[in-house]
């Protein structure tokens, strides 16, 4: 079961990074464009731009391993691990989890102190429409703070 903490920094505001691997152990690595935990807190949906989908779900279809690593700005920083299960396009509801996410991550850039004309680019600049919405099963939970990790689920 992924701690509520966890859960808490994959709803946001939070900076998501998606890693897979292919067979010869080569990465394909994406920005994901919000996230939600499942009621079960077993599995979580991300959603990645289309254009930038191809390699990961490849590399999902080939060995179903995915991490999805979740920081803060205040370097608070989650990554869960776990196997493949489905991916789709986007729904209407999804692409509304997409825009809050969007706005919750400038916010918190311009709270940190971010000069607005590089948050409000890096953030609302990127096309990320239309998406790929991938639900995997967590099977590890690992925390980092700065230098210090540990296993936490």
């Amino acid at each position: 079961m992924i701690p509520e903490r966890v859960v808490e920094t994959i709803h946001g505001p939070a900076f998501m990074h998606v890693s897979t691997r292919d067979e010869r152990l080569r990465s394909s690595q994406v920005f994901a464009i919000g996230a939600v935990v499942h009621p079960d807190r077993e599995m979580v949906t991300f959603f990645v731009p289309e254009s930038r989908s191809e390699n990961i779900l490849n590399d999902l279809k080939n060995n179903g391993r995915v991490a999805l690593t979740v920081g803060l700005v205040t370097h608070e920083a989650y990554q869960v691990k776990g196997s493949y299960l489905s991916s789709r396009p986007v729904d209407a509801q999804e692409r509304t989890i997409q825009e809050i996410y969007r706005s919750k991550v400038l916010s918190s850039m311009m709270q940190a102190g971010y000069p607005e004309q590089i948050a409000r680019p890096l953030v609302l600049g990127m096309v990320y429409q239309p998406s790929v919405a991938i639900t995997f099963r967590v099977a590890e939970v690992f925390y980092s703070l700065l230098r210090a990790h540990k296993n936490v689920g």
